[in-house]
Formats: C-alpha cells, sequence, structure tokens
C-alpha cells in the first residue's frame, strides 16, 4: 500500500509540474502596452494577441515593435501593427517561429514589415496568414533562412515587394497577392534573389505592381505552378541570371508581358500574349 501512494505521489507531482511548464509558455499580452515606450523582446513561447491593435509609433526612432533574436520555438498571433515602427517584427536567428494572423497598416514611414535580417540564420519557420497595406518597404523579407512554410499574404500600396525571398531554401508558399507593389519601379508582387533556391509557390496573382514574379540574381530551382498577373509597369514576368526557375501556368501582363534573361534550364508556360522578351 506504501509503495501504491508512492507512486500516485510521484505521478502528481510530474503531471503538476507538466502542466504548469504547458502554463509557463503562454505569454501574458495583456500586459503588453497598447503603444509601447519600447521595442517587445519576444522569447520562447505564444503570444497571442487575440485581435488587438498595437500602436508602434512610440517605440522610437529606427526600432522595430517586435524584435526575436536567438530564440527558438517563437509564436506570435493575432494582431495588428500600426503607426511607423521601423519594422513591425525584426528577426535574428529565431528556430522554430510561428507567424499567424499577422496584419500591418499605416506604415508608410516604416522600413518594412517583417524581416529576417541578414547574416542570421533561422531555420524551420511556419507563416500562416499575413496582410499589409501601406507599408514603407517589403511587407515580408526572409534572409538565410532554411525550411519555411509561407501560406498566403495579400499586401496592396507598398514600397518594396510583397514578399521577398533572399538565400533561404527549403520552401513551400501557398498564395501571394499583390495590388501596386513598388508600382513603377523593379520590385516584385514576389520576388527570389541573391541565390535564392529550392521554393514551390502554388500562386502569384499580382495588379498594377512594378513586375508580377521576379526571380534574379543566381536564384535557382523555384517551380510556380499558377500565375494571374497584369497592370505590372515593368515586366509581369522576369527571370534573370536565374537557373531552373519554372512558371507552369496562368497569364502574365506588364510591359513587357514576360521575359528570359541569362541564367539556364528557366522556362515560362504561362500565356505571355505572344513570345518571351530576351
Amino acid at each position: 500500500m506504501k509503495k501504491t501512494k508512492l507512486n500516485l505521489s510521484l505521478t502528481t507531482v510530474v503531471l503538476a509540474c507538466s502542466l504548469f511548464s504547458v502554463a509557463a509558455i503562454a505569454a501574458d499580452t495583456s500586459k503588453i502596452s497598447s503603444k509601447p515606450k519600447d521595442t517587445v523582446k519576444l522569447k520562447t513561447g505564444t503570444y497571442d494577441f487575440k485581435g488587438r491593435t498595437i500602436d508602434g509609433s512610440g517605440v522610437g526612432t529606427g526600432k522595430p515593435l517586435f524584435s526575436c533574436n536567438k530564440q527558438a520555438k517563437v509564436t506570435i498571433k493575432n494582431i495588428t501593427v500600426t503607426n511607423n515602427p521601423r519594422y513591425a517584427l525584426f528577426i535574428r536567428s529565431c528556430d522554430g517561429l510561428n507567424i499567424s494572423n499577422f496584419t500591418m497598416k499605416n506604415m508608410s514611414k516604416s522600413t518594412g514589415g517583417i524581416r529576417f535580417d541578414k547574416g542570421y540564420a533561422s531555420k524551420n519557420v511556419t507563416i500562416g496568414t499575413i496582410k499589409a497595406s501601406n507599408v514603407g518597404g517589403h511587407a515580408l523579407e526572409l534572409w538565410d533562412v532554411n525550411g519555411y512554410s509561407i501560406s498566403k499574404v495579400n499586401a496592396s500600396s507598398t514600397k518594396g515587394c510583397g514578399v521577398l525571398v533572399n538565400r533561404s531554401k527549403n520552401g513551400k508558399i501557398g498564395t501571394v497577392t499583390g495590388n501596386k507593389n513598388a508600382q513603377g519601379g523593379g520590385y516584385a508582387t514576389l520576388r527570389f534573389a541573391n541565390n535564392n533556391g529550392k521554393v514551390t509557390v502554388n500562386k502569384v496573382k499580382s495588379r498594377n505592381s512594378g513586375r508580377g514574379f521576379f526571380s534574379v540574381s543566381g536564384s535557382s530551382n523555384a517551380t510556380v505552378k499558377y500565375v494571374d498577373i497584369s497592370g505590372s509597369t515593368k515586366e509581369g514576368i522576369y527571370i534573370q541570371d536565374a537557373k531552373k526557375t519554372k512558371v507552369l501556368d496562368g497569364k502574365s501582363r506588364g510591359n513587357p508581358n514576360c521575359r528570359i534573361r541569362g541564367g539556364s534550364g528557366n522556362s515560362i508556360k504561362a500565356d505571355c500574349g505572344g513570345s518571351i522578351a530576351k
């Protein structure tokens, strides 16, 4: 009998500790001000803002509203960021990061929306639904990420790309939808650059942007299954000095509609309204 009681007691202790551990990883976002005076530094755990809007104008010049620096298994979700922090979220070496239901608006004076910084590797990143409007740079920019999944990005009136992926690999992207991304400029609704590699994209829908889809500067092994691109002020699809970049289906309209220049193993099977420029 004594042995049984001891076992039950130990089990109870283990369960209690486990429950405490689970509870401990949920951050109390109610304690985060609706207008923080400094950057909110994310630690391992889940930050569920439950639909709150956080004003980034109070953090100070040149600072992001949120940062993730050398952390693992951070989740941030159900949040709207507004009013011109330098970035909504700035990331350096954060493995297992999960971002979902993240909205950015009225950030025309920002440097960008969400940025994974150059030279700071991250891996196993999951990004759900991202919405951005009136952002002063790229809505979402990745550098040096190995293993990533992006479900859905909707970006309008951005000075840069809707999504820009640099020097990252082993990626899956669902749908990128953009309107007026770098209108009149050289960026695109979706752009791969700087030796980016190995990524599959389900769909790119672009309207009235600088370019619709752009793969450049040594990027390789990208497959875009479907495009719906019109109103591009430059090329609707431009593949430049890239390798094994393929667009399988859809329609592209721009000035010119489609162009392949340099590189090798590239192809566009979408409707380009005639020949593909070189």
